[in-house]
């Protein structure tokens, strides 16, 4: 159990020397001066916590002495706005520049605030811990949150058996998900952990097994420092889990080397989106070094809108949706901002629907009709979709012209569009040793909404127009005669000019349940992975980008993790 001073009154944050040693540090006073020092001393068996964020979530710069900012996404309403305006004014060779795979890194160097009440980590150690190199916005709340939820478990940290004392909420609800557990509060102020068990449950759409006692007091034999794995996400994520794997065993060296910390030599893993795929593939390579996996809002099977954002740029909702504009002034706001940045990139392809989604997802449509007129892939998507370009059909995937604005990609051994097929290649390899695979030890959640966060499970190209049922096949293999960077092409029915034209356009329908970015039916398949997750938990009510922030989600995290502690050496005395 951690370790407290009776007469503490005042919180002292928790420091760490050069070599990892925990400390205090506090000023003098005298007598008179009755207030004393709260230090609550970590317990010496510790589980290292590292969380792997998504697609761009990781701050990036370009390598060597140029050191500029690659992609460092905006925090905060006024960063919004500036970077918003930046990105309007961007081209497409200052784009392919900056986002170059082979001539970008990680940048550690991102913002790290840390509040005054939190305690268990400064700034500075945040930083050792890589905090930095993650989209603050989107992820320091969580970061933040599990070390307070893993390390303080009391209302009176440091004092778990004193009167008075009772579990925060987030670890009491673990003991009462099944209806079991003391019905009356132990305490004044003690929550009622029925009733927050009760919502949890109802939110998750799932009754996970409930931790005994003996199980949750196990809890406070640890200690979970929270860490975080920054990655360079423009390259293949089989790239980006090596680099996960060395983090592993530079976290567990640095506590073995310490002389206060006892380190089993694994860690636990929490996922965000692609980061996900980076896990699985890091516990594929060292299961041995991975106590246990939580994965959140991960496109198991990749995500249909890679496709239309190729073609069409970043989805907006319509007029009104200006958190969208913004969205898409700073990604791409149309094909000739997106091809440039994703089309060489592995990272962003290994996002494209794999062999394991539904087939049929990319549909030609007459709108307003349910009549399908052309269903693909069948099979193979590589083949039937992603390997065809507007060069050998209308509705191919990119357009090769866009691919290379900056004229960099061109040399006597290449061409930017086999640049991009080496790009493909990469992610169809990745797609294939990846598979289904699930460290044994899974956990994870996705999300559910079918109002405010629809998806698009399909992508759909549609026409008004008139064509007759002999003409649809080869439709299909009939290049445009104009297309637009924003998801419209005009088809010459026959293939001559003097012939009558069909109009296309990628419509804007979201028609699928999900997080507004992973759809159901890439979701789900995380239930399908090998071997099958412990429990998985279906939610409904967050934002992709922001699914760490909602009270459930981080109570489904907590409760992996939980569970996954139970697994862990016996904790020694020190």
């Amino acid at each position: 159990m951690a370790d407290v001073l009776n007469s503490a009154t005042r919180r002292i944050p928790l420091q760490f020397d050069k070599q990892g040693n925990p400390y205090f540090e506090s000023v003098k006073s005298p007598d008179s001066f009755k207030q004393r020092a709260l230090c609550v001393k970590p317990p010496h068996n510790v589980i290292p916590v590292i969380f792997v964020p998504g697609i761009m979530g990781t701050n990036l710069k370009l390598q060597g002495k140029d050191g500029r900012d690659a992609w460092s996404p905006p925090n905060g309403t006024l960063e919004g706005i500036g970077a918003a305006g930046r990105g309007v004014k961007q081209t497409p060779s200052e784009r392919q520049e900056l986002f170059d795979p082979n001539n970008t890194e990680v940048n550690l160097d991102g913002p790290c605030k840390i509040p005054g009440d939190q305690y268990w980590v400064t700034a500075e150690e945040a930083k050792r811990r890589g905090w930095g190199a993650l989209h603050a916005d989107s992820y320091h709340s969580i970061l933040q949150q599990l070390e307070v939820s893993l390390n303080d478990q009391y209302s009176k940290p440091g004092r778990s058996q004193e009167h008075g004392n009772f579990l925060l909420p987030e670890i009491g609800l673990l003991g009462h998900l099944n209806g079991v557990g003391p019905a009356a509060s132990r305490t004044s102020g003690e929550p009622d952990y029925a009733a927050v068990a009760a919502a949890a449950v109802k939110a998750w759409n799932t009754t996970p097994p409930s931790l005994s006692e003996e199980e949750i007091l196990r809890l406070d034999d640890y200690y979970y420092p929270v860490w975080a794995h920054g990655y360079n996400w423009l390259q293949s994520n089989e790239d980006s889990a090596k680099s996960l794997v060395e983090k592993i065993d530079q976290v567990i060296e640095h506590y073995q080397k310490t002389d206060y910390f006892d380190c089993e030599g694994k860690v636990i893993l929490v996922t965000h989106s692609m980061g996900g795929l980076v896990g699985r593939r890091a516990a594929q390579l060292a299961p041995d070094k991975v106590l246990g996996v939580v994965h959140g809002v991960q496109p198991v099977a990749g995500a249909p809108v890679v496709y239309r954002r190729f073609r069409a740029g970043t989805e907006v909702g319509g007029f009104f949706d200006i958190e969208g504009a913004a969205v898409a002034a700073i990604i791409g706001w149309n094909a000739a901002d997106i091809t440039p940045t994703l089309a060489c990139s592995p990272g962003p392809m290994e996002l494209l629907p794999t062999p394991h989604y539904p087939p049929g997802w990319l549909k030609v449509t007459k709108k307003g009709s349910e009549e399908v007129l052309i269903n693909l892939p069948q099979a193979d998507p590589y083949e039937e979709i992603y390997s065809k370009t507007t060069d050998d059909c209308w509705w191919g995937m990119l357009d090769p012209a866009l691919i290379d604005p900056a004229n960099k990609l061109t040399s006597e051994d290449s061409t930017p569009l086999q640049v991009h097929r080496n790009a493909l290649d990469l992610a169809k390899d990745f797609h294939n040793t990846l598979g289904l695979y699930a460290h044994p030890q899974t956990y994870g959640y996705y999300g559910i909404d079918e109002k405010k966060y629809r998806t698009f499970g399909h992508i759909h190209w549609q026409t008004s127009g008139d064509i007759p049922n002999d003409d649809v096949l080869p439709l299909i293999y009939q290049q445009d005669s104009q297309r637009s960077l924003t998801g419209k092409s005009t088809v010459p029915l026959y293939g001559e000019a003097s012939s009558p034209e069909v109009k296309f356009k990628l419509g804007n329908d979201r028609d699928q349940g999900g997080d507004g970015t992973v759809p159901l039916d890439s979701a789900k398949v995380l239930a399908q992975l090998q071997p099958p997750p412990k429990v998985v938990f279906r939610i409904a009510g967050f934002d992709h980008q922001m699914s760490y922030k909602n009270p459930y989600a981080i109570q489904a995290t907590v409760y992996g993790i939980a569970k996954l502690v139970q697994l862990a050496a016996p904790a020694t005395p020190l």
